[in-house]
Parts: structure tokens; C-alpha cells; sequence
């Protein structure tokens, strides 16, 4: 019933075969791998610039003061934008610039 059983130097046999496969393969996608490096790179092209762009004009504004604001809805809008900028941070530093209404 068991005549044609696989014994244990053939077992060994198939064993050592197929590492030596595994670690030929390895070897050979090692070697492919470390001639990427011989492939150059691709070359970026610099475009330089006649004239320097001009510089944009500083305007001046008013500053923003949060007690000129009349409208309790405008108010109620201004906390809550700062409330979702702060977050989570206990010690967020928010600072209004503006606001005005948007219809």
C-alpha cells in the first residue's frame, strides 16, 4: 500500500531544491534592483526669468474692532468662527481680521 512512499532524503532532496530556488530568484531580482541605480535621472529644465515680477502694493485697512459690531447675528457668527478655529487647543491664540456679511 505504501511502496512508492516519499522517504526522508527525498523529502530532504525536494527541501533543498526548492531554497535554492528561492534564494537564485532573490539573488537575481537583488542584482536587477542594484542597477536602478545606474539609471540616470531625469533632468530638470530651470526657466529663468527676464524681469522680476512685480511686488504687490501694501494696503492699508482699518483695523478690526469687534466692538463696532451692531448685529447680534454677525457677533454670534464671529464667536462661533473663532470657536471652530480653535478647536480642541486649550491655548489657541485666534485673532479676528474681519468679517462682514455675506448675502
Amino acid at each position: 500500500m505504501f511502496k512508492d512512499a516519499i522517504t526522508l532524503m527525498i523529502a530532504l532532496e525536494i527541501t533543498l531544491i526548492s531554497m535554492l530556488v528561492v534564494f537564485t530568484i532573490l539573488a537575481i531580482l537583488a542584482f536587477v534592483l542594484s542597477l536602478f541605480k545606474y539609471i540616470p535621472a531625469e533632468k530638470v529644465v530651470e526657466i529663468k526669468k527676464a524681469t522680476p515680477a512685480p511686488t504687490p502694493k501694501k494696503v492699508e485697512r482699518e483695523k478690526f474692532d469687534p466692538s463696532k459690531i451692531t448685529s447680534e447675528e454677525m457677533r454670534v457668527a464671529m464667536m462661533v468662527a473663532c470657536i471652530e478655529a480653535a478647536g480642541e487647543d486649550k491655548d489657541a491664540n485666534i485673532r479676528v481680521v474681519g468679517i462682514k456679511e455675506l448675502n
